[in-house]
C-alpha cells in the first residue's frame, strides 16, 4: 500500500508538470495570436474580434498585456512548485490596471461617464489611452481625488504590489540605494585623492622643469623665441608612423621577462637573449615625397601672413615614470586569470602610453577570439582597473591587446606635436594632429585625406578640445591663402573666440537659421568651382591652382567646422541634411572639407545618409555601446576614458586606433588667435554676408498662417463633427504640438467657431454642419 501511495504521488507530480507545460505554451501561443492580430495579420473574423477587444479594453496597455503574458509562459514553464500564482495574479493585475488608468489619464478630456468610455474605445483604436479599463477607475478616481491625488494613488499601488511581489521591504530597498550611493561616494572621494596626487606631481615636475618664461603678447617683441630652421632641407611625409620612446619585452634563456626602455634614436639593440626583442616597425605606410621649405615663415603666393611662433604654447613635458615590476606583475595577473577560464596565453609585449598600458597575449591555436573578449569585466576584477578594452586581433599582428589604465596619466600637449619632427615635415596644410597612440608614438594624419570628419563624444570627452587642436595646427600651417575657414556654432560660446582672423570666409555664424543658409552658399560655391574646372579642363582643385595662367585666380581651400549638429538639426533638419549630404559627396575635389561635431551621437542626429558619406569618423567617450555603434559600427567607445581618449577610425583603416589626444588650454588659444589677429589684417567676403542677412529677411517675412490653413480647415471639421474641443485634442487629432495646436484654437475661436477658454472645461462648438457647407 505504501508503495501504491507513492506512485499515485509521483504521477501526481507529473501531471501538474505537464499541465504547467501545456498551459504554458498555450498562453504563448495565445500571446502570438494577439501580437499577430495588433499587425493586422489575415487571422479571420476571430482574429479581428481578438484585435478589436483587446484595443477596445486595453488601448495602449496591450503592448503591456503582451509582456505579462509572455512573462507567465516564462514562469509556468521554469516553474518548480513553488510559485504562488494566485499572490502573482493579484499583483501584476493591480500594476497593470494602474498603467492602464495612467494611459487614460494622459488623454484626459472632461466629458461625462458613458462619453469618457465612447472616447476611450474611439482613441484606443490609434493604441493611445488606456482602454475601457483604464477609464473606468481612471473616471471614478479623478472624481473622487482630482488629478494629483489620483497620480499619487496610483504611485502608491504600484510600490505596494512590488513589495508584495517580490517581498522586499521599503527598508531592504532604502538599504540598497544606500549601499550604492556609499560605493559611488568612495569612488569620488578615490578620483579626488588621485587627482589631488597628479597635480601635486605635475607641480614638482614644473619646478624642476620649467626653466625659461612663456613670451606673452606684451614682452613678444624683445623675446628672442630662438626658433631656426635649416634651409632647403629635406623632408618626407609620413602618415600615422611617428617614433617615442617605447617599452620593449623579451624573454631570456630562464624564461624570465625582461622590460627595457628604447631610445629613440636607437638602431639596434645587443642583449643576450635566445628570441628577438618584439619593436615597432618604423617603415612609413605610404610613398615617401620629398619637399623643401626655405623658411618656416615662408608664404606661397598673396600677401605675407605671420605664422604664430611655437613658443605660444605651453611646454610643460611631464613624463609619468611606470614600475617595470608593477608591469611585470600585471601581465602575470592577466595570464592567470585567463588560465582559470582555461585559455593558455603568452605575454610577448607590452606598451606603455600616456593614457593606458597595452599587453600583447599570444593565445594558442584553436582558440575563439570571442571567449578572450567576453572575459574583460573579470580581467577588469583581477586587474583592479576602472575598465579595460581588449582589441582582438591587433592589426598587422597575431597578437591579442588588453588596455589597461594607466594609475597615472601623462598629458599630451599640442606643443609636443607641433614640435614634432612629423608636423614639421608633413606635405598639407590642413593637419590633423591628433596626440598619441598605445605604444607613445605622435599620431598625426592629412584632412584632405579623410576626405572629411566626423566627431562625437558625451560632453567633457574631449571633444571641443579636439576642434581647438585642428583650429590652432591651421594657423601654424596654412596662410589665409591657401585655407579658409567657415566656423558654425550653434552653442554659440565654443569658436567665438576665432572672429577676426584672417583665415574666415565670415564672421563665427551662430544662428541655426543662418547656418542652413551657409552650408547652402557652401554648396553653390561647390557648383561653381566644378564649372571653372570644366572651363580649364582639370579634375580637382590641386590641378586648377597649378595651371600657369595669370587669369587664373588660385582657390583656397575651405575647411567647414559644425561644432554642434544636434542643434542645426532640431531647427532645419532637412536643409542642413541636404546640404551636408552634398558637400560630403562631391566637395572633396572642390577643395572644401568638412568636420562635423556632436555630443549627441543619436540616428536622428548622425542619419544613415550623413553616415555614410563620411566615413572618416573620431569618437571620445560616449555613454553606451549604441551610441559608440552608431559613430563608429561597432562597439568600444563607451569603454573609453573620456579626457581625450578617442577611438581614430578613418576611411583608409580596417579598425579603429586608440590615440590619447593633444590637450591645448583656453588660455594658449586665446594667446595664439590675439598674435594672428595683431599680426595679420582679416577681410572677410561681404558678398557671403550681404546674401545670408538677404535670406535672413526673406524668411523673417514669410507668414507662417499659409502652413497652418489646412489644419485650420482640418480643425473646424473636427470640432463640428465632436461638438466640442479642446486644444490637447487637437493636438493629438491633427498629431501637431501644442503651441501650434493653441494657435490654431485662438483663431478659430476670433472666427467665432468656439467659445473662450472655461477652465479646465472643453471649448463649445458655435457652429454647425452648415458652416462647413459654406
Amino acid at each position: 500500500m505504501p508503495k501504491k501511495k507513492k506512485e499515485t504521488k509521483n504521477l501526481t507530480e507529473d501531471q501538474i508538470k505537464i499541465r504547467s507545460s501545456v498551459i504554458s505554451i498555450a498562453v504563448a501561443v495565445l500571446s502570438l495570436f494577439i501580437f499577430l492580430s495588433l499587425l493586422n495579420f489575415e487571422l479571420g473574423i476571430i482574429g479581428d474580434l481578438i484585435r478589436k477587444g483587446t484595443l477596445s479594453l486595453f488601448g495602449a496597455g496591450s503592448i503591456v498585456l503582451l509582456l505579462i503574458l509572455l512573462a507567465y509562459s516564462v514562469i509556468a514553464l521554469i516553474d518548480d512548485g513553488k510559485t504562488n500564482f494566485n499572490k502573482l495574479y493579484i499583483t501584476t493585475g493591480f500594476i497593470f490596471i494602474s498603467l492602464l488608468v495612467i494611459f487614460d489619464m494622459k488623454n484626459e478630456i472632461n466629458f461625462d461617464f458613458f462619453e469618457k468610455i465612447s472616447n476611450a474605445i474611439k482613441i484606443s483604436s490609434s493604441f493611445s489611452g488606456g482602454g475601457i479599463i483604464g477609464a473606468v477607475p481612471g473616471f471614478i478616481l479623478n472624481n473622487l481625488l482630482g488629478k494629483t491625488g489620483t497620480y499619487l494613488f496610483l504611485i502608491f499601488v504600484i510600490i505596494a504590489s512590488f513589495i508584495v511581489l517580490t517581498e522586499y521591504t521599503a527598508n531592504e530597498i532604502l538599504l540598497r540605494i544606500k549601499r550604492k550611493i556609499d560605493s559611488q561616494k568612495e569612488v569620488i572621494v578615490a578620483k579626488k585623492e588621485e587627482r589631488a596626487a597628479k597635480l601635486e606631481l605635475e607641480k614638482e615636475e614644473l619646478e624642476k622643469t620649467e626653466k625659461a618664461k612663456l613670451p606673452t603678447l606684451d614682452n613678444f617683441d624683445s623675446f628672442d623665441s630662438g626658433m631656426k630652421i635649416e634651409k632647403t632641407k629635406k623632408v618626407k611625409l609620413p602618415i600615422l608612423d611617428i617614433n617615442e620612446d617605447e617599452i620593449v619585452i623579451e624573454k631570456s634563456q630562464n624564461d624570465i621577462i625582461e622590460i627595457y626602455q628604447v631610445d629613440n634614436n636607437t638602431e639596434t639593440i645587443e642583449k643576450d637573449s635566445t628570441e628577438e626583442a618584439l619593436l615597432v616597425s618604423d617603415e612609413p605606410l605610404i610613398d615617401e615625397k620629398e619637399i623643401f621649405y626655405d623658411d618656416f615663415d615662408e608664404v606661397v603666393q598673396g600677401e605675407e601672413y605671420k605664422f604664430p611662433p611655437v613658443e605660444l604654447l605651453s611646454n610643460l613635458k611631464s613624463k609619468a615614470s611606470h614600475d617595470t615590476d608593477i608591469l611585470e606583475e600585471n601581465g602575470q595577473k592577466i595570464i592567470e586569470t585567463l588560465k582559470s577560464f582555461k585559455i593558455d596565453t603568452k605575454l610577448v609585449g607590452i606598451n606603455v602610453g600616456p593614457t593606458i598600458t597595452s599587453y600583447e597575449l599570444e593565445p594558442p591555436q584553436g582558440i575563439k577570439l570571442s571567449r578572450i573578449v567576453s572575459l574583460s569585466d573579470n580581467l577588469a576584477l583581477s586587474l583592479a582597473a576602472q575598465d579595460i578594452r581588449i582589441e582582438a586581433p591587433i592589426p598587422g599582428k597575431s597578437v591579442v591587446g588588453i588596455e589597461v589604465p594607466n594609475k597615472v596619466k601623462t598629458p599630451v600637449l599640442l606643443r609636443e606635436i607641433i614640435d614634432s619632427k612629423e608636423f614639421e615635415e608633413l606635405d598639407s596644410k590642413l593637419p590633423l594632429p591628433l596626440g598619441k597612440d598605445v605604444q607613445g608614438r605622435v599620431m598625426i594624419s592629412e584632412l584632405n585625406k579623410m576626405p572629411h570628419l566626423l566627431v562625437a563624444g558625451a560632453t567633457g570627452s574631449g571633444k571641443s578640445v579636439c576642434i581647438n587642436t585642428i583650429l590652432i595646427s591651421i594657423l601654424y600651417k596654412a596662410s589665409p591663402e591657401d585655407v579658409k575657414l567657415m566656423l558654425i556654432d550653434p552653442k554659440v560660446v565654443e569658436l567665438n573666440i576665432y572672429n577676426g582672423i584672417p583665415h574666415l570666409l565670415i564672421p563665427v555664424v551662430t544662428d541655426a537659421k543662418k547656418a542652413s543658409m551657409a552650408l547652402d552658399w557652401a554648396v553653390k560655391e561647390m557648383e561653381n568651382r566644378y564649372k571653372l574646372f570644366a572651363e580649364k579642363n582639370v579634375r580637382d582643385v590641386t590641378s586648377y591652382n597649378n595651371i600657369e595662367d595669370e587669369e587664373v585666380e588660385k582657390l583656397p581651400m575651405i575647411v567647414i567646422i559644425i561644432d554642434e549638429l544636434a542643434d542645426l538639426m532640431m531647427v532645419a533638419a532637412k536643409e542642413v541634411e541636404n546640404s551636408i549630404c552634398r558637400l560630403a559627396q562631391m566637395a572633396r575635389a572642390a577643395g572644401l572639407y568638412l568636420i562635423i561635431a556632436t555630443q549627441r551621437p543619436s540616428v536622428d542626429v548622425i542619419t544613415g545618409i550623413i553616415k555614410a558619406n563620411i566615413p572618416s569618423r573620431i569618437s571620445f567617450a560616449v555613454s553606451s555601446q549604441i551610441d559608440s555603434r552608431t559613430i563608429l559600427d561597432g562597439a568600444g567607445a563607451e569603454k573609453l576614458l573620456g579626457k581625450g581618449d578617442m577611438l581614430f577610425y578613418p576611411s583608409f583603416l580596417s579598425k579603429p586606433v586608440r590615440v590619447q589626444g593633444a590637450f591645448v588650454s583656453d588660455k594658449e588659444v586665446e594667446n595664439i588667435v590675439d598674435f594672428v589677429k595683431i599680426n595679420n589684417n582679416s577681410d572677410y567676403v561681404d558678398a557671403i554676408e550681404e546674401m545670408l542677412e538677404l535670406n535672413e529677411e526673406i524668411e523673417a517675412e514669410i507668414d507662417n498662417s499659409s502652413e497652418e490653413e489646412p489644419l485650420l480647415r482640418e480643425a473646424i471639421e473636427i470640432a463640428v463633427q465632436e461638438g466640442q474641443v479642446s486644444i490637447s485634442y487637437i493636438q493629438r487629432r491633427l498629431k501637431i504640438g501644442y503651441n501650434r495646436s493653441a494657435n490654431i484654437v485662438e483663431r478659430m475661436e476670433e472666427m467665432g467657431i468656439v467659445s473662450e477658454s472655461d477652465g479646465s472645461k472643453p471649448r463649445k462648438v458655435l457652429v454647425d454642419k452648415t458652416y462647413l457647407e459654406k
